[in-house]
C-alpha cells in the first residue's frame, strides 16, 4: 500500500490516483468481538493516511444450520414455514457467525450478501431455502465496533442452496450448506482443470463476490465523478477524495426494500420490538446497494451532491431547495440523505474514532418520518444514511431550502485534522403524478449554486 501512494528513493508512487481497494477476505479464526483486530485497527490507518476506500467482505460461516425443529416436521412444512425457520435459526446463532476480521473496520465499507443470483436451476438433492434478495444465511452478522451498523450494504453474493438431513425423523433438523463449484451460485472465471489453462469457470456463493460487485459498483460511479468534474463549476469535486465520494455514493443508493419488510414480518416479536430496527440491521445494514438511484436523476427523483472538511466544532449548513410544485400538494415524498467521512484514528484511546461527524434530518418542512435503520445506530461508525417518508400535504415559501447542518466533534481525544465528507441527498415523489421536480431543483440550483 505504501509503494501505491508514497515515492521511494527516484521511483515514483505506483499508483496514488487509486481510490478503492477490494479486500475479500474473512479471517475465519478472528470472528469480531468487542476488540478491533490488528487487521481492521491497520486498514482504519491505511484509509485515513491515504484518503482510500476499503471494500471489505463480511466473512462467510458455511456450518450447519441447526433448526428448532425436527427433521420428520420440516419434512411436512411448506417453502413459506421452512424460509420461516431457516431464517430464525441464522439469527438466533448470531454470537457465531459475527463478522469476520477486518470486516469490523470503522472507515472500510463492509458489504453482505443477498440470496440472489442469475443462475437456473439447484443441485441434485438440495433446495432453495429463501426468496431471492433476503441475507445470504452465510453471512457474517453485525453489529461493528461500538455497535455500529456493519455490514454497511449488501450486494448479490449468489443463492446458497441447502440439504435436508437424513433420518432419525425424530432428530433435530440440521440443514448443511452447498460449497460444491455447480450452480447455483455466480459464475465466476476459475483456474482451469490443467496448468495454465485460464478459460476455467465455477460457481460460487458468498459475501466476496458481493463485495467484488460493489467495487465494480465504485468504478461506475467514478465515471460519474469525471462528468461531474468536467461540468461547469466541476472543480469542486477536488475538495473531497475521491474514496470519500464514493463511499457515500455507494451507500446512497442502499435500502431494505422487500427483504427488510420480509425479515419485520417473518421476526418481529414481544422480545425484539422495541429494538428492531437494529435487530435488522444486524442482519441486513443499510440494504442492498441500487447504484441506479444514485448515477443518474429522473423527473420525479433528483439528487445533489455536496461535501467539505471540518474541524472539531465546526458545522457546514448545505441548502436543498424545495420543489414549488410539492407546496400544498399532499403526495408521497421520500428523502434519503447519506454522508460519510474517513476518520483518523486514536489507538490509544478506547473509542478509536478520533472525528464524529452527523446530522439532524430536516423532518418537518416536508412532513417526512425516519424509515428503516435505527437514529442511533447510524451515527456509531463514519457512515450515517438516513431515509424519510411522508405523505402530508407541506406549506412553504417561493424559495424555501431545506438545511442540513453536518457538524464535527472530537470523540477520542483530541482531533487537530481536518476531517473531508461528503454528503448525498435525494428527494423524490411518486412517479405516476408526473411532477418534474428535477428540473425546479435544477432551476434553482443554477440561480443560486448549492451553498455551503
Amino acid at each position: 500500500m505504501r509503494r501505491l501512494f508514497e515515492s521511494e528513493g527516484d521511483e515514483p508512487a505506483v499508483a496514488p490516483e487509486v481510490a478503492v481497494v477490494n479486500l475479500s477476505i474473512g479471517i475465519a479464526d478472528r470472528p469480531f468481538e468487542q476488540a478491533m483486530s490488528p487487521l481492521a485497527r491497520l486498514l482504519d490507518w491505511l484509509a485515513w493516511r491515504y484518503k482510500v476506500l476499503f471494500v471489505v467482505s463480511a466473512g462467510n460461516h458455511a456450518q450447519p444450520i441447526r433448526l428448532a425443529v425436527s427433521t420428520a416436521d420440516l419434512d411436512v412444512m411448506d417453502d413459506a414455514a421452512v424460509q420461516r425457520e431457516v431464517l430464525q435459526a441464522v439469527a438466533a446463532d448470531a454470537r457465531h457467525r459475527r463478522l469476520l476480521s477486518p470486516a469490523e473496520s470503522l472507515n472500510a465499507l463492509t458489504v453482505g450478501a443477498t440470496h440472489d443470483d442469475a443462475s437456473i436451476g439447484e443441485a441434485p438433492n438440495w433446495f432453495d431455502p429463501f426468496e431471492r434478495g433476503l441475507p445470504s444465511p452465510v453471512n457474517g452478522q453485525g453489529m461493528g465496533f461500538r455497535r455500529a451498523i456493519k455490514p454497511d450494504v449488501f450486494a448479490p453474493g449468489g443463492r446458497v442452496a441447502l440439504r435436508k438431513p437424513l433420518p432419525p425423523a425424530e432428530a433435530t433438523a440440521e440443514l448443511d450448506v452447498y460449497t460444491q463449484a455447480f450452480k447455483p451460485g455466480q459464475l465466476a472465471a476459475a483456474p482451469g482443470a490443467t496448468l495454465g489453462d485460464v478459460s476455467g469457470t465455477r460457481h460460487t456463493r458468498g459475501t466476496s463476490n458481493a463485495t467484488a460487485l460493489v467495487s465494480r459498483s465504485a468504478a461506475f460511479l467514478q465515471e460519474v465523478l469525471d462528468d461531474l468534474r468536467s461540468s461547469p463549476d466541476g472543480e469542486v469535486i477536488d475538495n473531497v477524495p475521491r474514496a470519500v465520494w464514493l463511499k457515500a455514493m455507494i451507500a446512497h443508493g442502499a435500502d431494505w426494500g422487500e427483504a427488510g419488510r420480509s425479515l419485520t414480518q417473518l421476526l418481529r416479536n414481544q422480545s425484539n420490538s422495541r429494538k428492531f430496527k437494529e435487530y435488522v440491521a444486524r442482519l441486513l445494514g443499510y440494504g442492498a446497494v441500487d447504484i441506479g438511484r444514485v448515477n443518474e436523476c429522473k423527473a420525479w427523483r433528483v439528487t445533489a451532491i455536496s461535501g467539505g472538511a471540518l474541524r472539531e466544532d465546526e458545522s457546514h449548513v448545505h441548502s436543498f431547495p424545495l420543489p414549488p410544485s410539492l407546496n400544498g400538494f399532499s403526495t408521497y415524498k421520500r428523502l434519503t440523505i447519506t454522508l460519510a467521512w474517513l476518520s483518523p484514528i486514536n489507538p490509544h484511546h478506547q473509542a478509536w474514532r478520533r472525528a464524529q461527524l452527523w446530522f439532524d434530518p430536516p423532518m418537518d418542512q416536508l412532513r417526512v418520518r425516519r424509515r428503516q435503520a435505527d437514529s442511533r445506530a447510524v451515527r456509531r461508525g463514519t457512515l450515517q444514511h438516513e431515509t424519510l417518508e411522508g405523505r402530508a400535504a407541506v406549506s412553504f415559501n417561493q424559495g424555501d431550502a431545506l438545511e442540513i447542518r453536518v457538524s464535527c466533534r472530537a470523540d477520542a481525544g483530541t482531533l487537530e485534522e481536518r476531517v473531508p465528507y461528503a454528503l448525498v441527498t435525494t428527494l423524490e415523489v411518486a412517479e405516476d403524478l408526473m411532477l418534474d421536480i428535477y428540473e425546479e431543483v435544477r432551476t434553482a440550483v443554477r440561480a443560486a449554486r448549492l451553498r455551503v
